[in-house]
């Protein structure tokens, strides 16, 4: 598990295929999404230089990661409905409340994807322990290809009484680029002081003791993180 820090897939991984995607999320959705701040609960700004999609390799450092936007339920509280949320949300330069956000993009159909969640949902206290939020984004409904919809972000959390917070990525529309269209689920791990992409790799998770060890992984290798921090 400790090699996933370092390399795009591993054997302890599982991924699902899927095939065409949806062009894009259509709808008010859109519009609605773009009022989740810029800002981090501190009110500093979300860095906008070095934006991409590379992870890091090796000694190179990667991209940070946009602040992409999105609509769902913040640590999975449906009481308000669909609110907007940002990454920058979980930007945090001083590393008080998290050092490492994950990103686990799903979809309703995929049996990886279900099989990390019941794996990870038990074991919120291994990432809470080591400062790290796992965020779910919803792509795809109970079929391949198939956008999601707010009724299976519902199902999803339901179903596994999933803690996190959730949101909606219709046919993979924003976070698509990151990854091989054509697998679930996919992973990243961000340096939270910096947004670096530390990780990125589809497959999943299938035991509590991996997840301990990717999460170790992943701190030491933000720890040896070459992109500033700003101030």
């Amino acid at each position: 598990m400790k090699n996933f820090a370092l390399l795009p897939c591993v054997a302890l991984f599982i991924a699902c295929s899927s095939n065409d995607q949806d062009p894009g999320l259509e709808g008010a959705g859109v519009s609605a999404a773009d009022s989740a701040p810029d800002t981090n609960p501190d009110g500093k700004a979300y860095p906008t230089d070095n934006i991409g999609v590379v992870a890091r390799k090796g000694a190179t450092s990667g991209n940070r990661i946009a602040n992409y936007k999105f609509l769902g339920y913040p640590d999975a509280d449906e009481s308000k409905g669909l609110q907007p949320i940002s990454l920058a949300q979980f930007y945090d330069p001083t590393g008080a409340r998290y050092r490492i956000i994950h990103i686990q993009a799903a979809g309703v159909w995929c049996a990886a994807c279900k099989s990390e969640t019941e794996v990870v949902v038990p074991n919120k206290k291994i990432l809470d322990d080591k400062k790290t939020v796992w965020l779910v984004s919803m792509a795809e409904g109970p079929t391949q290809s198939e956008p999601s919809k707010q009724a299976d972000l519902n199902n999803w959390i339901s179903t596994y009484k999933s803690p996190f917070t959730h949101w909606l990525d219709p046919g993979n529309q924003k976070l698509g680029p990151f990854y091989d269209r054509s697998a679930l689920p996919w992973n990243a791990n961000i340096d939270a002081k910096t947004m670096e992409i530390l990780t990125s790799a589809t497959g999943g998770v299938q035991n509590a003791a991996d997840l301990a060890s990717e999460i170790d992984a992943v701190i030491a290798l933000a720890d040896a993180t070459k992109l500033p921090i700003a101030k």
